[in-house]
């Protein structure tokens, strides 16, 4: 064995290593908080590890199946992006979407490419075109990613960076993969950047942000079930008694929030790297979905979740009283199914008395 061949079989131990501690602790991660996204991307380092183990095999079946299993880990990526948006009740913004637009052009613009440059037919149909839809999968999941940047900071960065760079790299993989010389060069970029991906994704796992809440023992300062419509005093005293609970909480005011608490500032304006997370106002589908996600997994364990707004009368600035109403409606609902507690804080003097008379009777 040559110095060349050494240097290809140690790095492709390096990265199967990679692949086996990735696939491993990423599906311990989903057992403890079942998150789908988690799932498929522990899925994705095991298709990984058989393309690279198959893929250095001389049987030409074998080959092949190693060959296959290199779209299918691109496609975990691409998924579990999807997963992971989902979970985060996130939407895909327009531009994200717009850079997906031209990948079929570009994709048949590659192949042209890779057949012109190599006069192998063969190699582009198969070798060349497996890279090439790879690649555009794992770029596109890469981007995905990208969309929680405001929730996950750099943890995030760094993964969706080496996920897109990665994509990147199987173009000149397709070109100059049948050279020899090119062969270590190729090899040594893939482990760098796959080796840069399981990390960025552990750490990503591993975040405070991805796991599920804290699991409360008991009702804090005996807080019931239900909906309570409290007024500013009222809150401040009660605010008190829930400062250690696991409370998720939408808010205006967050010059006092306990670092226990999952909060969202409800703002106009996106502060980019001042808060973790900001939500709009009149989103009022993404509040119901992070609040749905947060009640499930604590009556899934049998405990109680806690639901503060303190900005009512600033949503309804920005908010149809009817669509107000039905959004409050719909938490209400949920709250009671998962044995919860939605408050609410208002000052009665701040609506008019017969919408607040409404409000009462419907969150009642």
């Amino acid at each position: 064995m040559d110095s060349i061949q050494a240097l290809v079989f140690v790095e492709a131990i390096i990265v199967m290593a990679a692949d086996l501690i990735a696939a491993g602790l990423i599906f311990r991660i989903y057992l403890h908080n079942k998150r789908r996204s988690a799932l498929a991307f522990s899925m994705a380092w095991i298709f990984d590890f058989i393309a690279i183990f198959l893929t250095s095999l001389s049987d030409p079946v074998l080959q092949l199946l190693g060959s296959i299993s290199l779209p299918v880990f691109s496609s975990l990526i691409f998924y579990g992006a999807i997963e992971f948006l989902e979970e985060e009740s996130i939407c895909v913004q327009h531009r994200t979407l717009v850079m997906l637009v031209p990948m079929p052009v570009l994709f048949m613009l590659y192949m042209l490419g890779a057949n012109i440059y190599t006069q192998d037919p063969m190699w582009t149909a198969t070798s060349a075109a497996t890279l090439g839809i790879s690649g555009i999968f794992v770029i596109a999941g890469g981007l995905l990613l990208r969309e929680t940047e405001e929730i996950y900071k750099s943890a995030i960065k760094y993964l969706y960076l080496s996920i897109i760079l990665f994509g990147l790299h199987l173009v000149p993989a397709a070109l100059f993969g049948l050279n020899d010389w090119y062969r270590p060069i190729g090899f040594t970029i893939s482990t760098v950047l796959i080796v840069s991906m399981v990390i960025a994704m552990l750490r990503l796992v591993s975040s405070e942000s991805f796991r599920p809440p804290a699991k409360e023992n008991g009702n804090p300062a005996d807080i019931k079930p239900g909906v309570l419509v409290l007024d500013w005093q009222e809150y401040q005293k009660i605010k008190k008694l829930l400062n250690t609970a696991p409370v998720l909480a939408f808010i205006r005011d967050v010059l006092d929030v306990s670092d226990k608490w999952i909060y969202y500032f409800v703002t106009t304006i996106p502060f980019k790297g001042k808060f973790k997370n900001t939500i709009y106002p009149t989103d009022l589908v993404r509040i119901t979905e992070i609040s749905y996600r947060y009640l499930e997994e604590f009556s899934r364990s049998g405990k109680h979740g806690i639901i503060v707004i303190d900005c009512l009368e600033y949503l309804t600035v920005y908010n149809s009283w009817e669509s107000l109403m039905k959004f409050l409606s719909k938490l209400r609902d949920f709250v009671i199914v998962n044995n919860g507690t939605l408050i609410i804080v208002l000052e009665k003097e701040s609506l008019d008395s017969r919408f607040y008379a409404q409000l009462r009777k419907l969150v009642e």
